[in-house]
């Protein structure tokens, strides 16, 4: 009898615990390793046009995962759509990021960019019918708080503008994420959205009449945002949205401009204050405030 109940109750409430904490440190590191890009970015956009350095890094992002899942696409030719629409926003966001990266500071950037936790929710209610506990909206009001302290901003300039268009283009992306991976096969929706990224990226920049330099920096910008930040990051994206809703993959998410703040400080010597620190700190007990709330119901 207790033996049963034993097993009742780890697999009703430990495992269930156990596979949730899997995909939120799976979108933790992925946050890690997207805040580790800011700094990177911005220092390889000397050398190179924004769409351009687009262009290069998800042509070698694509390039990996298709030499390992090629046939996986000829099973799921039903993702391709849902794929391009993905696609497209993601494209938006990463070009208005990229570009804006020129013309603001890379924490500033960060902030902006952390905007998308407040648009995700609301895009989320269309795509998805999610609907918002108290938790998540004080997780949403502490993330934001968080934000803003840890940035510091004193002003719009077009730099700043464009982060906020890019912030709007990954709110309605990591939407749809949430609807299309319950739908379609997660690593042919990583694929062929990196794909359709490249090809956007590509037409863009052949226009603009491609230059590059090809100095160390850039080529282990292009190598590193590459594999680590969309190959790898965007796939474990879509796999951890499969379980968890996009308003909180989206808070999860906000820990991206924390890491952003230190490794643009350690790199950039871009000032990271004590109402930074404190940003941070809220911006993680926001995340926790998420993690460890149950599923709604609404999202099944």
């Amino acid at each position: 009898m207790h033996t049963a109940i034993g097993i009742s109750f780890i697999n009703v409430f430990i495992l269930p615990a156990v596979e949730n904490l899997k995909y939120v440190i799976g979108l933790i590191s992925v946050s890690l390793i997207w805040g580790a890009t800011f700094p990177l970015v911005k220092v390889s956009l000397d050398y190179i046009s924004p769409i351009g350095f687009l262009s290069l890094r998800f042509l070698l992002a694509f390039a990996i995962l298709l030499g390992i899942y090629f046939r996986r696409i000829m099973k799921h030719r039903d993702a391709i759509k849902a794929s391009m629409i993905l696609g497209i926003f993601l494209f938006m966001g990463y070009a208005f990021q990229t570009v804006g990266l020129k013309y603001t500071t890379s924490s500033n950037a960060g902030f902006i960019t952390g905007l998308y936790v407040v648009f995700t929710p609301i895009f989320s209610h269309f795509t998805v019918k999610e609907r918002i506990g108290k938790r998540v909206v004080l997780a949403l009001l502490l993330s934001l708080s968080g934000l803003y302290l840890l940035s510091g901003i004193s002003g719009f300039n077009i730099g700043d503008i464009l982060e906020l268009f890019c912030a709007v283009a990954y709110g309605v992306h990591v939407a749809l994420i949430g609807k299309f991976s319950r739908e379609k096969d997660a690593v042919t929706l990583t694929m062929m959205q990196l794909f359709f990224v490249f090809l956007l990226s590509s037409a863009w920049w052949a226009g603009e009449g491609p230059k590059i330099n090809p100095v160390p920096v850039l080529l282990f910008g292009i190598v590193f945002t590459g594999i680590f930040a969309s190959a790898i990051g965007i796939l474990v994206q879509v796999h951890a949205q499969k379980h968890i809703p996009p308003s909180r993959a989206a808070i999860i998410f906000t820990t991206e401009p924390a890491f952003a703040g230190v490794f643009s400080y350690a790199f950039l010597g871009e000032g990271f204050s004590w109402l930074g620190i404190i940003g941070a700190v809220l911006i993680l007990i926001a995340m926790l405030l998420v993690a460890l709330e149950k599923e709604p119901r609404e999202f099944l």
